[in-house]
């Protein structure tokens, strides 16, 4: 048995304890939630801080979840958690309930407000609500060169006496001001001053703090704001304690709220008008100087809002960013799809000609087919570009706004188009995006319709079929299907509207950002990240996809053949793609290629374009000529700088508004595009485009709307959208033969 302890054991040893609590500071890596409105530059702050490359837009609802940054400050790893932008801790949009949960659960070392400085007074509600949670809190007061550029001189030092909680001016965009941000939230943030309310809601919370005072299950911090919440009658934070157990908690709540309704006090009223009070006294106080001006923003704001210029401008501005894809993407499409293609042939045909299997995989399958597909990355560089600086200088916002009176019309709200214009380029993002709205039928309901906007992977199909039968139409024959596709979006949605979604509610206000002029490095980021991750799914999704329909060519499905020399259409593919083609009869692509396509076209639409290259090109491609390496080297370079002349001279053609039926650039001489011109009537193609664009989305958006909304309304959208594309793939091919 151990002998007892003496009494001077017992006594704490000073410096060792410091040593010990030194040591368990530098090893906990500390944790700042960033919270603030929409729009007032969280993410561009975040990732100026932390040096990563989170998404950033000008519009609200970007951020719909919350993101982590990390990075080593001071040899700590510090977590900077991205909230969504909300304004207001009293719920009534998913992002807004993230937000809350995440002050709630997170227990976060410090609070980082950011504020936007040209809007103090609406930004200064959410700080105040945040003071009720007892978190430390530090305010990053940012787009100061906006506020003044605005007339708006807002008094830093006067900002932080008044709420108590240290302010840094910054400009996230330049990374001004961001370099000691986080040590003053890690070291200098403070509590700051709460509202004082008035005194029968003062009483009211100090009597629910004493409920919750032995309550171990409920974070101690937040005490104060779940007191307020109840006394508000949030919804939301009802369940959540109801769902936890609290059941006495909510019934104390239920009588001190009928007590405050005996004393004629409205709780809900009393506590938004303190904070609104004291949100103008204090912006009052921090900028006593502003002098309203008239900004760029309102000056193009009277062209872009315009209620009749503003709709066709932003369809011209769509027609003039498919006119330049195609006039400036063209010639590296053709370098890609030609000469660079028919190089790497040449090499693979001379490296792998010990190997004849591999050989035919390679230069019959691989090449054609991803190839094909990765031919167009130019075409999409170039458009993520363009629909980045449109979604970057904040007008995508007022696209939504236009399209705010025909949202209304389907009974729902400007917001919702949002995530419709997002399906441009993705639409498995653009269905996680719909959580921005507030209402479970309209997130439904946008989601369904949702994959009938054009996503950037059914562009190659359209380019290289433009391209093919109406090289002088080209770019109006894309911009024609993306608008074609809104249409049936918007026609859906009526319908459902009137039928099994019924409208819940009215709608919200919209929030107009400022014009900015992204920097270029912003927007090459944006645009790489997106042409990247299209070039991953060649590389993967769609190369497993090629290589399974050339071992389906390459087994015979007749007697007397060998595997790997049987005739296409007598392939396994070939017959049960014969076996599908005459359902596509009456759209005028009735053949087995065409309709064999349109079967792996599930997996990712842009194999679409991969199958039909290794289909019509996979004879051409089996017996290749072999190709040394200098002399493949020679054709390559040859090749890069005639595109490069040919790119940098078509974009005059661009803004050559009175001849706009013809697309300099867009005339692909890619072998898949001659294939096509001969394979395709000029009606057939046009239906054929029409049921790529309105088909089953790829089985990545199934699994998200599955994920979002659940399998059977999953799978009820791809039998919609079947029945949908093949009615108006008839329709298209009807009309067309009497007209081409």
């Amino acid at each position: 048995m151990s002998a007892a302890l003496s009494p001077q054991t017992l006594v704490p040893d000073a410096a060792a304890c410091a040593a010990t609590l030194a040591r368990l500071q530098a090893a906990h890596e500390p944790r700042v939630v960033v919270v603030g409105n929409p729009n007032v530059g969280k993410t561009t702050l975040v990732n100026a801080v932390a040096g990563t490359h989170l998404k950033v837009g000008n519009w609200s609802g970007v951020t719909v979840e919350k993101r982590e940054a990390r990075f080593q400050r001071a040899g700590r790893t510090v977590h900077l958690l991205d909230l969504p932008g909300a304004y207001s801790l009293s719920p009534h949009t998913p992002e807004e309930i993230i937000t809350r949960a995440a002050l709630l659960d997170e227990a976060p070392d410090a609070v980082l407000n950011v504020l936007d400085a040209g809007n103090l007074e609406r930004n200064l509600y959410l700080t105040l609500q945040l003071m009720d949670y007892h978190l430390p809190v530090a305010v990053a007061l940012n787009l100061v060169d906006e506020a003044r550029g605005k007339g708006v001189q807002v008094d830093a030092a006067a900002l932080a006496r008044l709420l108590g909680v240290p302010v840094v001016e910054t400009v996230a965009s330049r990374a001004q001001g961001t370099g000691t941000l986080v040590d003053v939230a890690l070291e200098r943030a403070t509590l700051g001053t709460s509202v004082r309310y008035p005194e029968a809601i003062e009483a009211a919370v100090a009597a629910l703090r004493a409920e919750m005072a032995p309550l171990d299950t409920l974070p101690p911090h937040a005490h104060r704001a779940l007191a307020l919440a109840l006394l508000e009658g949030d919804p939301s934070v009802r369940g959540r304690l109801h769902a936890t157990g609290h059941a006495p908690l909510l019934h104390a709540a239920d009588e001190v709220l009928a007590d405050l309704a005996a004393q004629g006090a409205d709780p809900l009223i009393e506590i938004a008008e303190a904070r609104y009070a004291l949100a103008g006294d204090i912006a009052r106080a921090a900028a006593p100087q502003a002098q309203a001006r008239r900004t760029l923003t309102e000056r193009l704001d009277t062209l872009a809002l315009h209620p009749w210029l503003g709709v066709p401008l932003f369809l011209l501005l769509v027609l003039l960013v498919f006119r330049l894809t195609f006039s400036v993407a063209a010639p590296f499409v053709d370098l890609i799809g030609g000469p660079l293609q028919t190089t790497v042939t040449g090499w693979a045909t001379a490296a792998l000609a010990w190997f004849p299997l591999g050989r035919d995989l390679v230069t019959g399958a691989i090449i054609p087919g991803v190839g094909t597909v990765l031919s167009f990355l130019p075409t999409l560089l170039v458009l993520y570009l363009a629909m980045s600086f449109l979604e970057d200088s904040g007008y995508m916002a007022r696209a939504a706004f236009l399209m705010d009176r025909a949202m209304r019309g389907l009974g729902l709200d400007g917001r919702a188009f949002i995530p419709l214009i997002l399906g441009f380029g993705c639409n498995v993002p653009a269905v996680y995006a719909t959580r921005t709205l507030e209402r479970r039928s309209d997130r439904l309901l946008v989601s369904m319709v949702l994959p009938f906007m054009s996503c950037s992977a059914r562009l190659p199909v359209y380019v290289v079929f433009a391209a093919a039968l109406f090289p002088r139409r080209a770019s109006v024959l894309v911009w024609a299907l993306y608008v074609l596709g809104m249409a049936v979006a918007f026609v859906s949605a009526w319908v459902l509207r009137r039928t099994a979604l019924p409208a819940e509610g009215s709608g919200v206000l919209l929030e107009l950002p400022p014009y900015r002029f992204p920097t270029g490095a912003v927007l090459w980021k944006h645009a790489w990240r997106r042409t990247a991750s299209f070039a991953r799914r060649a590389r993967t999704t769609v190369m497993a996809t090629v290589a399974a329909v050339w071992l389906l060519l390459a087994v015979p499905a007749v007697g007397g053949a060998a595997f790997a020399s049987v005739a296409p259409q007598d392939s396994l593919f070939g017959r049960v793609s014969d076996w599908v083609s005459p359902l596509f009869a009456p759209l005028g692509f009735g053949d087995w290629q065409a309709a064999g396509a349109l079967v792996p076209g599930f997996i990712a639409k842009e194999v679409v374009v991969g199958t039909l290259g290794q289909i019509y090109l996979g004879e051409q491609a089996a017996a290749p000529t072999p190709l040394g390496l200098l002399a493949g080297l020679g054709e390559a370079v040859r090749g890069t700088w005639d595109a490069v002349v040919a790119s940098v001279s078509a974009l005059p053609t661009v803004l050559a508004l009175p001849s706009l039926n013809a697309d300099a650039g867009a005339s692909l001489q890619t072998p898949l595009a001659a294939a096509l011109a001969h394979a395709f009537t000029p009606a057939g193609a046009l239906a054929y485009l029409v049921f790529v664009l309105l088909y089953t989305p790829c089985i990545a958006t199934v699994g998200a709307l599955a994920q979002e909304h659940g399998r059977r309304v999953a799978w009820g959208t791809v039998a919609y959208q079947l029945l949908s594309a093949w009615a108006a793939a008839f329709l298209t091919y009807q009309l067309a033969r009497l007209w081409l």
